[in-house]
């Protein structure tokens, strides 16, 4: 089974510093890489440096290292393109959602993805979806 990885669990992964709650994640990313094949896009990493750095202070070097240890051996990076544009688009108008997340939902469906791995409730209104959560 397939799975999208949007933003927020990657920035807790990198992020937090509390050791019960950092657990609390590490073992709920542990579970995913068990259960799905992991996907996200190159925004989704944009997003992990921008808010790294910009919220928790963390520089680009500690979050490159975090990507390129903890993400890219277990996650595929999907590419973003004209295809990705034109359905973020039509899901952007339909479903009135951000235009960075109608680019992630876009890149789901233009490769068959129907789960993905958010605390971001927007994401309960696309149809067809299923958001996975560590409630």
């Amino acid at each position: 089974m397939k799975a999208f990885l949007d933003t927020p669990l990657l920035v807790y992964l990198n992020a937090v510093t509390d050791e019960k709650v950092r657990e609390r994640y590490e073992n709920f990313y542990l579970d995913l890489l068990s259960r799905y094949k992991l996907y996200t896009d190159v925004l989704v990493l944009d997003e992990l440096l921008y808010v790294s750095r910009k919220k928790y202070k963390i520089p680009y070097e500690i979050t490159f290292e975090f990507i390129d240890t903890i993400v890219l051996p277990y996650v595929t990076v999907l590419n973003l393109g004209e295809e990705e544009y034109t359905v973020a688009k039509e899901v952007l108008l339909k479903y009135n959602v951000k235009p960075s997340d109608s680019l992630h939902v876009a890149t789901m469906l233009n490769n068959g993805i129907k789960r993905i791995v958010s605390e971001d409730r927007e994401f309960d209104r696309i149809e067809g979806l299923e958001r996975l959560w560590d409630n």
